[in-house]
């Protein structure tokens, strides 16, 4: 008998007659042989965690039970121009890593109309639900009694582990999401936290029908954002990574604007106001009207890319040099003081070609070359500026981007400088 399981997990294997008590391994491998055929119950327990399976065992020979975590899988073969990432299986996965197979691909909704995903079956994506934070603390969640939109309203990037494994030889990387902590698995950095369904509003808000804040500089946006209270902070780099390998893993596609829509991004016109998907009934997809023109949300969050830019906290740039920090009080513009130094980016503009990878920090995504199309490999732009001092990151586009636009357009022109496209989103981490 074969099981795989949650690493360091108790295990309980039985036929009702004779039972064996063990231990998982770290690698969350165990084997033994078995004293007779029969049917097996085989339990594996982490705390409050139980999973059982049944193993009818008629005949000498190999017997395989799973009982370990949802592991998910994509890999990106950056040597070709196509956006479309390959997702991974159990029997084609060759790292070994993958444990539950997707067959279906995902769909994102148009108005009320379609929205539908293999992915809403499995954690962490089927926790990413509305919640309103009310008098400093997680209040009612979205569907119960008590919530609204007009209260603060926010996301939540539920706990995950993750693991990036880059082939460098072949040109492939290999990104994989896991619902368990396991072996070589490591927490997300920018999970566990709830961030703003709306771009921050008027006020330091995330509330429907409020104009979002504009031509404001970061460190005003950090500044107003912590000044909401203990816990509230202005949305980061790690968050920012965590919702892009999310969706990469879900939609194993870079063009975000072509899998879920355009987003604000060909109307100049149009209202910088939050709500404009509240009247979707999926979680993901684009609001009704034409593409172009109309709002889109990703598990619930609305305006990712499109109408004005965001901010993100904890990177910078010194030149092409990437610095990050995931300490919050250590989060400021132009220095590297508490930051740690993970790569280069690529300080020439253009639509994306290639993402950079740190072994420092393998979830840290990214540009470090330029070269494709709107159509090829990443096809998000980089303003990337030969800039030789101080820069850091707004992202997403906004409502003259165009296809330029998508989750990984970024502009690294200037510091913190307050322009007529910049914006922020709100962050919130509750306290112990």
């Amino acid at each position: 008998l074969r099981v795989r399981a949650i690493a360091e997990s108790s295990l309980t294997i039985t036929d009702g007659k004779t039972t064996v008590k063990d231990t998982v391994d770290a690698s969350g491998r165990y084997a033994r042989e078995l004293p007779s055929t029969g049917t097996w119950t085989v339990t594996a327990t982490v705390g409050s965690d139980v999973r059982t399976q049944t193993c009818a065992v008629d005949k000498y020979g190999v017997y395989t039970v799973e009982l370990d975590w949802k592991i998910f899988g994509v890999v990106w073969d950056y040597g070709k121009p196509s956006t479309a990432l390959t997702r991974l299986t159990k029997a084609t996965d060759p790292n070994g890593f993958v444990t539950t197979d997707i067959t279906t691909e995902p769909v994102a909704a148009v108005g009320v109309t379609g929205g539908r995903s293999p992915f809403d079956s499995y954690m962490p994506w089927s926790g990413m639900e509305e919640y309103n934070i009310t008098y400093g603390s997680v209040g009612a969640k979205r569907g119960s009694s008590g919530f609204s939109r007009s209260n603060d309203t926010m996301v939540l990037i539920p706990e995950f582990y993750y693991k990036v494994v880059d082939d460098a030889t072949n040109k492939k990387r290999y990104f994989y999401i896991s619902d368990k902590a396991g072996s070589g698995f490591d927490k997300h950095p920018g999970s566990g936290r709830y961030v703003g369904k709306y771009k921050t509003g008027t006020g330091y808000v995330s509330k429907t029908g409020i104009t979002a804040l504009q031509k404001l500089t970061r460190a005003a946006a950090r500044t107003g954002s912590t000044a909401k209270g203990s816990g509230w902070y202005q949305f980061d780099y790690a968050a920012y990574c965590a919702i892009i390998l999310l969706y990469i893993v879900e939609y194993a596609d870079w063009d975000s604007q072509t899998k879920i829509g355009q987003g604000i991004v060909s109307n100049t016109s149009a209202s910088i106001d939050s709500g404009k998907t509240d009247s979707m009934t999926y979680h993901t997809g684009r609001a009704s009207g034409t593409d172009g023109s109309t709002a889109v949300q990703y598990r619930h969050i609305e305006d990712l890319w499109g109408t004005i830019c965001t901010f993100v906290d904890g990177i910078n740039f010194n030149g092409g040099t990437v610095y990050i920090c995931t300490d919050f009080s250590k989060y400021a513009d132009d220095t590297a003081t508490g930051y740690t130094k993970i790569g280069t980016r690529a300080t020439a503009e253009g639509y994306i070609k290639t993402l950079g990878f740190s072994a420092a920090a393998p979830w840290a995504i990214y540009p470090s070359e330029v070269g494709g199309r709107e159509t090829t490999y990443v096809p998000d732009y980089l303003w990337g500026s030969p800039n030789t001092t101080w820069t850091l990151p707004l992202t997403g586009g906004y409502t003259n981007s165009g296809t330029k636009a998508g989750l990984f357009y970024m502009d690294c022109f200037y510091s913190s400088r307050a322009e007529s496209y910049s914006g922020s989103r709100l962050m919130y981490i509750p306290q112990n």
